[in-house]
């Protein structure tokens, strides 16, 4: 075997634990529903850029 160190890979997302609490103002969002939305929309903005990236590339391309 080598003396090499391993390499490290990135952690992979794990949500918070699912909790209980009591919901004082019943018109509050739920904050774990803020933080999925937040991620899906990064999400959907990355791929929407890619996408714009590539087309930009087939115009101007040979």
């Amino acid at each position: 075997m080598t003396d090499r160190p391993s390499q490290s890979i990135a952690p992979a997302y794990r949500p918070p634990e699912p909790e209980l609490r009591l919901i004082l103002r019943p018109d509050a969002p739920d904050t774990r529903l803020v933080t999925l939305v937040r991620l899906m929309a990064r999400r959907a903005a990355r791929d929407w850029f890619r996408s714009q990236q590539q087309e930009q590339r087939r115009r101007s391309g040979p």
